[in-house]
């Protein structure tokens, strides 16, 4: 179909362009040959009057123009996908469908897990992809490139819908045999010790719980940086740190590891870990489905 004398095909073609900055990358990604794709950029430049992206090095840059375009091509595109998807009824039962999933370890391992066994069964043709939370997880929602986000409150894509999963609140474990700590806690070990934390990327604000510390104006001596939230049990193990961690992750690590579970010696105010989904699937049936089957499964974590 063409409007004003362009080819709508091409704005799909458009569309991958600004996101990979790469005419092999979309070549790949659209599973069409690198002659194909040139072809299509020459016809995208001559119609728009544009060099629409250049050569830098070994990626290609948007021009000023390409940028203003990036943004509605990319809602253009998504609308009509969606449309093109669009079905009546969305049966579960018989749908082949992949979703892509953006979440943290912690998620993955004492929610995801649980409910992937539940959609097993419920929708046996739906497959799931899940990628770590990183600093480009509003990068990747508002680019379609994933389906979901499931974040904590805290760290809300401002643009996107979401709606609660489940709460969680922190505990403090310790090596079993620590000689350091008794049975009991108290608030000035906890800032003599050193501790075990999590850092997901050097570009990622610090984990929710140090908004809580500080608030009471405390510092930790941090002496690992763990690169996920689940390897933390393993490097208290054998040790004299403490750490702060989810409290569902510390009673798996209890049950899994010589650890002991303690009481934070501070107020460490709870979170709640939400799902989004993009603004412009929401009317997307199996997006619908998906995620009340996500809020669904939260009621049982």
């Amino acid at each position: 179909m063409r409007l004003h004398n362009l080819d709508l095909n091409l704005l799909v073609v458009l569309d991958t362009l600004l996101m990979e900055r790469s005419v092999s990358e979309t070549a790949q990604q659209m599973r069409l040959t690198q002659p194909a794709i040139s072809n299509a950029l020459a016809r995208l430049r001559q119609h728009f009057q544009d060099d629409l992206l250049v050569q830098v090095g070994r990626r290609m840059v948007p021009t000023p123009f390409a940028e203003s375009l990036e943004e509605p091509v990319h809602t253009a595109v998504s609308e009509l996908r969606r449309i093109a998807t669009t079905r009546s009824e969305f049966d579960p039962a018989e749908v082949e469908r992949t979703f892509t999933i953006i979440c943290s370890d912690f998620v993955f391992q004492m929610f995801l897990t649980h409910a992937i066994r539940d959609l097993v069964l419920a929708a046996p043709g739906i497959k799931i992809t899940c990628f770590l939370t990183s600093d480009t997880t509003a990068e990747l929602l508002n680019q379609g490139k994933a389906d979901f986000a499931i974040v904590p409150d805290s760290r809300l894509c401002p643009d996107h819908p979401g709606v609660p999963l489940f709460s969680e609140r922190f505990s403090c474990i310790v090596w079993k045999d620590n000689p350091l700590v008794g049975a009991r806690l108290t608030r000035e070990k906890f800032l003599e010790l050193e501790h075990v934390s999590t850092c997901l990327g050097p570009s990622n604000p610090p984990h929710v719980e140090q908004a809580s510390l500080e608030a009471h104006g405390l510092v930790r001596k941090i002496a690992v940086y763990a690169p996920n939230f689940t390897s933390v049990g393993e490097c208290v193990v054998g040790t004299n740190f403490i750490a702060t961690v989810h409290a569902r992750t510390a009673a798996l690590y209890a049950k899994r590891l010589p650890v002991r579970v303690l009481a934070p010696p501070v107020e460490i105010a709870p979170f709640t870990e939400l799902v989004q989904w993009h603004k412009n699937k929401g009317s997307d049936p199996g997006i619908i489905w998906m995620r009340d089957f996500l809020v669904r499964s939260a009621a049982n974590v």
